[in-house]
């Protein structure tokens, strides 16, 4: 969508430097229209008609800024944040470097006990167990991040789920952040259910919201988080700190123009993109199908979870890495699961949200790769 992006944003006066607006300080939280924009337009995708008031919005330089500075407004340092893994792993980062949060995996195993497919399954229990766990070892839980869609496995979390979670949170007066920063990259007409549309939530004061302009439009240059929460402490934590994390009030009006115009975005752009990215991971699936590579099924998000075990001389993180640096090498760049805490090492994932010959090029650089491990792994 590179094109049809730099298209809309070049048009005629969506960056006009004006000195009244531009050239003097302004409310780093978010520019009044821009709040405005953004309000409107989560009530369209997101809350099921719920309105949004735009007071209870922040504008920061990106997710990764929301996500530092909720850790560090919500725990102390060596308190603990759990988040479900395998996941983004920039989201330790995020919140380890500056607040030196303890950020425990709530490790998703693709396997039981027992060697029941459990295919990375999140369960409310699975929460409550880990609270359980860490809180008789003394430690102190304060935060539960959740990626909807999830980041890399491509679930999505239904509203039941959710609820349950959220329960659990409020049982434990623990606060909640759902990261919903792929909402609207939904693959094949998934249904998906923002936590911003869901009705008597258990504990509304602890319970925030991030999305950005990162992922669903592809804008990560730009630089656009945002905050949802309705706690007013919070908020004004978020307020003072926000010179520190602004958004530059040009692209506030560039967003703006953006998601004020339904017409493309809503008609066009959004649904469009989801139609290329569901046709991007259909013709990846297909590909794993005919080279008999197990892929985990994706309802959300830009990227697909493979599992490369089979490849593998033994089902070590060593191993798993010395296939990242075969593909390195091959040029192609594929995260393995250990970078994203993966619970056992074996999978990798891909990003298929590049051009059609890219993702092509891409693959059959994989299949090169694995074909000739596969030619080299002992006979059983």
């Amino acid at each position: 969508m590179e094109a049809e992006l730099e298209e809309r944003i070049n048009r005629r006066g969506v960056l006009q430097f004006r000195s009244a607006d531009h050239q003097h300080y302004y409310d780093f939280t978010g520019q009044p229209q821009t709040k405005k924009a953004l309000s409107d337009f989560l009530v369209r995708h997101l809350t099921n008609g719920k309105p949004v008031p735009p007071e209870q919005l922040v504008v920061y330089n990106g997710a990764t800024a929301c996500l530092d500075c909720l850790a560090y407004g919500l725990t102390d340092e060596g308190e603990v944040i759990i988040v479900p893994t395998p996941v983004y792993g920039r989201i330790f980062t995020d919140c380890q470097e500056r607040t030196h949060t303890d950020i425990q995996p709530l490790y998703l195993q693709p396997k039981d006990i027992t060697g029941r497919e459990r295919d990375f399954e999140l369960q409310a229990v699975d929460l409550e167990n880990r609270i359980q766990e860490l809180t008789s070892e003394g430690k102190v839980v304060r935060v539960f991040i959740l990626v909807n869609p999830q980041n890399p496995t491509g679930d999505i979390y239904p509203e039941a789920l959710l609820r349950d979670l959220l329960n659990v949170c409020a049982k434990y007066q623990m606060h909640a952040i759902i990261d919903e920063i792929y909402a609207l990259s939904v693959l094949g007409g998934a249904e998906f259910t923002s936590v911003l549309a869901l009705d008597d939530l258990p504990d509304p004061e602890r319970t925030h919201f991030i999305w950005g302009m990162s992922k669903d439009f592809g804008l990560a240059g730009i630089r656009v988080g945002v905050i949802h929460s309705r706690n007013t402490q919070l908020l004004n934590y978020l307020g003072n700190g926000s010179a520190y994390q602004s958004t530059p009030s040009l692209i506030h009006d560039m967003v703006t123009s953006l998601l004020a115009d339904k017409d493309w975005c809503d008609n066009f752009f959004l649904p469009t993109s989801q139609q290329r990215l569901t046709r991007s991971y259909e013709f990846v699936v297909k590909q794993m199908n005919a080279a008999g590579i197990h892929i985990h099924q994706s309802k959300g998000g830009v990227f697909a979870w493979i599992n490369i075990s089979p490849f593998m001389k033994q089902q070590t993180k060593e191993e798993e890495f010395a296939v990242f640096e075969e593909l390195l090498k091959a040029g192609v760049y594929m995260v393995p699961g250990s970078a994203m805490y993966c619970a056992v090492p074996g999978w990798i994932r891909i990003i298929f949200s590049v051009a059609e010959d890219e993702l092509s090029t891409g693959l059959q650089r994989l299949f090169t790769v694995l074909d000739a491990r596969r030619s080299n792994l002992p006979s059983q």
